[in-house]
């Protein structure tokens, strides 16, 4: 099959570790802008072994560690393989965010689940992966990534606003900013779960619960809310900072901490989103969860835009379709302006099957 030089493969896994989103999209650029085309796009569900070996990889000993590096990449380069046959894609290359593990870059360290090698070797496609070390070695956060490629594929809005394990944030017009806000669905999923359930399907039980004011107002109170960007979070924060508050009201229902926590999130995106006439796209499972959007739109000045179906689901895959393009292409994809580095960066490990 002939391949498409401008054609990719993007691969996300978030720190919900709930499936993989994976799209075939093309780029295009007229007189400096970039513009795409999604040709296909789906989602795959892990399976139970690996959803908890990835929740758990920050207790693993090195060897599980290694082990769960290839059967994650092995799984992804299935995935692919699969993909590819029943949609006939030429796409040339794969762009993998992998799954980030241990993010700790005041630190020097972010390391991210998912041999780019292993990838390249089981598809026989170029694959990049590993964005953020080059930029965390630089003095930057190393995260988020994402604000470059909305920078470039999204600027018709003030601001792009992803909703995965973790709310972060671009703000596209002026000086280029992104950074996490908080925590997001990594909570509200595993409060979920106490119920037996993998999520909470439109925020339906939250809406039926009660605001824990104490509660609240202690998550309100965490440092990082009162740190400027550059700033990024990783699971580490979650099982450190927000669990052991959470841990401190289980004698309430689970209905009330689900709804303590959507106004929690709702109103930490409100502080970021509190300028009038701005139109903010709003992607990512979150999106979903319609008592969630609803608590946005309260706690907001902003306009909030649900796009369609498949930019809600697959932009984060799409976005890191396009940072291993521009990573091909030699270009910039990574702002320090966003990240806090001493420089921009063209990052990424690039493997060749």
């Amino acid at each position: 099959m002939i391949q498409t030089a401008n054609r990719g493969i993007g691969l996300m896994c978030g720190t919900s570790h709930d499936g993989i989103d994976i799209c075939d999209v093309s780029f295009n650029r007229t007189d400096s802008k970039w513009s795409f085309q999604v040709h296909e796009s789906m989602s795959i569900s892990l399976n139970d072994e690996l959803k908890v070996e990835l929740y758990r990889a920050t207790d693993s000993s090195a060897y599980e560690y290694v082990e769960l590096d290839k059967a994650f990449a092995t799984f992804s380069a299935g995935v692919v393989v699969d993909f590819i046959e029943r949609t006939k894609s030429t796409a040339s290359f794969i762009g993998s965010h992998g799954v980030t593990v241990f993010h700790q870059p005041d630190k020097g360290i972010s390391t991210q689940i998912g041999s780019g090698a292993i990838i390249s070797a089981l598809t026989g496609l170029k694959t990049i992966s590993n964005f953020r070390i080059q930029d965390v070695t630089k003095g930057g956060q190393g995260a988020p990534l994402v604000p470059y490629a909305d920078s470039q594929l999204f600027s018709d809005y003030d601001a792009a606003l992803n909703l995965g394990g973790f709310a972060n944030i671009s703000h596209l017009k002026g000086k280029l900013l992104g950074y996490d806000i908080g925590i997001c669905n990594l909570l509200l999923n595993h409060l979920s779960k106490k119920l037996g359930k993998e999520y909470d399907q439109g925020g339906i039980i939250a809406k039926s619960g009660n605001v824990i004011p104490d509660l609240f107002n202690q998550l309100n109170n965490i440092a990082h809310f009162e740190l400027s960007g550059p700033k990024s979070l990783g699971k580490e924060w979650f099982d450190s900072k927000i669990l052991p508050l959470i841990q401190k009201f289980e004698i309430n229902p689970i209905e009330d901490l689900l709804a303590t926590s959507i106004d929690h999130i709702a109103s930490q995106i409100g502080k970021a989103l509190n300028r009038e006439n701005e139109l903010c796209l709003v992607t990512g499972g979150g999106a979903h969860n319609d008592f969630l959007i609803e608590r946005i739109r309260d706690f907001s000045k902003s306009t909030i835009i649900l796009p369609t179906q498949s930019i809600i689901d697959f932009k984060e895959a799409i976005c890191f379709a396009f940072l291993g393009h521009l990573r091909l292409l030699e270009l910039n994809n990574v702002s320090s302006d966003v990240t806090g580095a001493s420089q921009n960066s063209c990052a990424g490990a690039l493997y060749l099957p």
